[in-house]
């Protein structure tokens, strides 16, 4: 299934085609390469090559120039070359991750020794606080948002994505929202308060996190 960021990501390479095509005034060629500068951001993480290129041109006023990389940037898209083999890697990891906290949830479900049934739980909350911790990281750097590398608590990540009065809203308030309950239930599994933690919120938590990532880092 195509996620919505990819449809949108093929709406712009469209655009770009049509804003690189020939006889296009002067703001064509800018605002092509300009949304082959997001293009670049939103699939590599905007360390790509081609994303200096594309500054260096602007920078420079050559525009013969802006258009050539922003086409390249088509090209390698549509040939499925702006990926990062890093990035894929992790998301695969988290979904493997987010596996083994479905079947401990699933396993608490079926426990009828309380202990028991409350380490699953808490070790289902802490497996998915990790995917969340380290896909809220994946995020900051594939919007090239500054993150504090020593500091990378799931509530210090979610402060960098989301900032109202400074107008930093890069996931939504609900999601914000969302976000702060699942670090809740991640916490209570890191401090051993087993006894806090419902088998409802680590079902949502573990669900959540898995559609959270798929929306945002296919």
């Amino acid at each position: 299934m195509v996620s919505n960021e990819s449809m949108m990501i093929n709406d712009r390479i469209k655009k770009i085609k049509d804003l690189c095509g020939r006889d296009q005034v002067i703001e064509a060629y800018y605002e092509a390469a300009l949304l082959a500068e997001t293009v670049l951001y939103d699939t590599t993480g905007g360390n790509h090559p081609l994303m200096a290129a594309i500054q260096s041109a602007l920078e420079a006023g050559e525009w013969t120039r802006a258009v050539a990389a922003s086409r390249a940037v088509v090209t390698l898209y549509e040939q499925g070359g702006l990926t990062s083999p890093r990035l894929a890697i992790a998301h695969e990891i988290e979904g493997d991750l987010l596996d083994i906290a479905q079947s401990q949830l699933q396993a608490a479900e079926m426990n009828q020794v309380a202990q028991h049934k409350q380490l699953q739980l808490a070790i289902a909350a802490f497996l998915a606080g990790a995917c969340l911790e380290d896909a809220l990281r994946r995020f900051c750097i594939a919007q090239n948002i500054s993150f504090d590398a020593q500091r990378t608590s799931i509530s210090k990540l979610q402060v960098a994505l989301f900032q109202p009065s400074k107008q930093m809203e890069v996931i939504s308030s609900s999601e914000n929202k969302q976000i702060t309950v699942w670090g809740d239930a991640r916490n209570k599994a890191d401090h051993g308060n087993f006894g806090d933690i419902t088998y409802a919120e680590v079902l949502s938590m573990v669900v959540g996190v898995r559609a959270f990532i798929d929306r945002h880092l296919p």
